[in-house]
């Protein structure tokens, strides 16, 4: 058994490890929630038809995915699922699981007064240590989980010692996961540290870089502007050339016409022509200046070119730095809000812990204080049970006359019950009542004793025994003995029916106070109604109402309280109703009385279910088989 456990624990901590290298999203969350579900055995299981799974959630992605998961699974304990869905907590439908989430700020406290339903198995996710039945612990992907074994047994829940085995077992557990989520934030802290210094060093190599390129345009601006010059100085020499080009075409003309005329002048000319000669040559200097000036432009071009390659490149270095610096930075800032928000948790969380020592303090005193009130209350309620039950009338009376044809269903909301039956035999006559008084527990015994304690008066004096006058003798005791008057407040009293059966005519006399009785002859209910009024001060007091029917063979009878057609239950919450403890009376007709007292205890267990009892409950059966 050991090594088995061992193997789970290894198995969940695999698990654990795997998912924390993973993201922890609704896919994972949803085979979590159904495995733990796995796990878990209800106390009601038996008469559980589906389990009903509900989500309290926002997020309809995490929904759609039990779904899907659920669908893969279809069963759970070897019964269907059904998958609800509410994003508000006061309107959660029923269900038999309920999961919701702390990150999106449910209240678990209001949750756990609105659902009072005890076998409800509630899971949570990132609450606070024994919040819950079942909690998810979630921080940085990383998942535990923690099983509050004190509430799943306090509400008829079992676990499996397995999945016990691989849960979180104290709160110092709890503190450790968080601790060492501290030191993984500090390493955190450290690395945006270095990269922070890395950005720094960045911006200052974009600085130098920035600076290069500023001395780089000033240069080439001069070398720009002194290129214009040398355009312009090459300008000047060319319209020169031209100017000189032009006078020489004119000297040329005047020295032919004056060729003949200006011999004397060839000395002149010669001198002219070598000046001619010379210029010639500075013209070709010129030339060969402006074609190295061209080459140089060339070379400059290019070279510059070649810059403005140069400086696009560092721009769009310089943007990628500033693009990568811009997101490093916003990712600081995001990692540095975490810091600061996940220290504030931490704050409150421990001012919580402190407040909820103190206030566990508290409730264990209250505890132990109510805990001692309610054993004093509950031990006083058994003792007024035990006198309630020393004065109901012995069941034999009716037993000497009816054998096994007749069951008496009795079934208190409390220890003790407002609904009381009444048996007696006077002068070969037998008389039955079923009383409902008016409340339920304590105060509707104390209506009961008076009842019985009354009726045994009446019946005793009276000579003739008739229904009605009893009803009406027992109302004016009743009024007598409470002091009622007209007001309001003092209408206590009690709903009857009382059935007199003469075996010698053949007779049953009843008479009614709210209540009919059930006759069924022959396959067919015939409902005889009593009147509308109570045992007790009325707005009109009439006198009661005799009724008399004539007795055949296998004549069944039977009287009760309101508490079993009032009782909620069934798939919709509903009362029982009158109509439908009619249909089961007569589909009942064909069994024993003792078999139909089975059947009708079985079927008001099963309608009620998981509901609360909100009545004291009385159901008498009679069937007359004369000897």
């Amino acid at each position: 058994m050991k090594t088995l456990k061992l193997l789970f624990i290894v198995v969940i901590l695999g698990a654990s490890k795997l998912l924390a290298q993973q993201q922890f999203d609704n896919p994972s969350r949803s085979i979590w929630l159904l495995d733990i579900a796995k796990y878990v055995t209800w106390p009601n299981e038996k008469q559980i038809d589906t389990f009903k799974i509900c989500i309290l959630s926002n997020d309809t992605n995490l929904v759609q995915h039990i779904k899907i998961e659920a669908q893969k699974r279809k069963l759970l304990h070897n019964k269907p699922m059904k998958i609800l869905h509410s994003n508000n907590y006061t309107t959660i439908p029923n269900c038999n699981l309920l999961f919701f989430n702390k990150n999106e700020n449910y209240d678990i406290d209001k949750i756990y007064k609105i659902v009072t339903n005890p076998n409800v198995l509630i899971v949570t996710e990132n609450y606070e240590f024994h919040k819950s039945m079942i909690n998810f612990i979630v921080v940085n992907n990383r998942k535990s989980y923690e099983v509050n074994i004190s509430k799943l047994q306090e509400n008829g829940f079992t676990a499996n010692e397995l999945f016990v085995a691989g849960a979180i077992k104290s709160k110092a557990d709890w503190e450790v996961i968080y601790k060492q989520t501290d030191k993984e934030l500090q390493k955190e802290k450290e690395i945006v540290e270095q990269q922070s210094l890395q950005i720094q060093q960045q911006r200052q190599e974009i600085e130098k870089q920035q600076n290069i390129i500023a001395a780089q345009k000033a240069e080439i601006n001069q070398q720009l502007e002194q290129i214009q010059k040398q355009k312009q100085a090459l300008l000047n020499i060319q319209q020169q050339v031209l100017k000189n080009a032009t006078l020489l075409k004119q000297k040329i003309k005047e020295l032919e016409q004056r060729e003949k005329v200006l011999q004397a002048k060839n000395e002149e000319i010669n001198q002219k022509s070598v000046i001619l000669a010379n210029q010639q040559k500075e013209i070709d200097k010129q030339n060969d200046k402006i074609n190295q000036q061209k080459q140089i432009l060339n070379e400059q071009l290019a070279k510059i070119h070649m810059q403005q390659l140069i400086m696009y490149l560092f721009i769009a270095m310089i943007l990628l730095l500033v693009f990568l610096g811009f997101f490093i930075y916003r990712n600081y800032k995001i990692k540095k809000q975490a810091n600061i928000i996940l220290s504030l948790k931490n704050e409150e969380i421990l001012k919580q812990n402190e407040e909820i020592k103190q206030q566990k303090i508290e409730i264990e005193k209250q505890r132990d204080e109510i805990a001692l009130q309610k054993q004093e209350i509950t031990d006083s309620i058994k003792y007024a049970s035990r006198i309630q039950q020393a004065v109901l009338p012995p069941l034999k009376i009716i037993e000497n006359l009816f054998y096994e044809n007749f069951f008496i269903f009795n079934r208190p909301r409390d220890i003790v019950s407002g609904d009381y039956y009444f048996i007696t035999s006077k002068e070969k006559k037998l008389i039955v009542s079923a009383a409902d008084c008016t409340g339920h527990g304590v105060p509707g015994a104390f209506m009961s004793l008076l009842g019985i304690s009354f009726l045994n008066e009446i019946i005793n004096k009276q000579e003739q025994l008739e229904a009605d006058i009893i009803l009406n003798q027992l109302r004016q005791n009743i009024i007598n003995a409470l002091n009622q008057s007209g007001d309001k407040n003092t209408k206590d009293g009690m709903d009857m029916v009382l059935c007199i059966f003469d075996f010698e005519k053949n007779i049953v006399q009843f008479a009614g106070a709210n209540n009919p009785l059930y006759h069924i002859r022959n396959g067919e209910l015939i409902e005889i109604k009593g009147d509308k009024m109570p045992i007790g001060l009325y707005d009109e007091l009439k006198p009661f109402t005799k009724h008399i029917i004539e007795l055949q063979p296998n004549d069944t009878f039977y009287m009760f309280s309101d508490g079993y057609a009032d009782q909620f239950g069934g798939p919709d919450g509903k009362k029982f109703k009158y109509k439908q403890l009619k249909e089961m009376l007569l589909s009942i007709q064909h069994l024993q009385m003792k078999e139909q007292y089975k059947v009708i205890e079985e079927t008001i267990d099963n309608w009620k279910k998981g509901y609360f009892q909100v009545d004291d409950m009385l159901l008498i059966g009679i069937k007359y088989k004369p000897i």
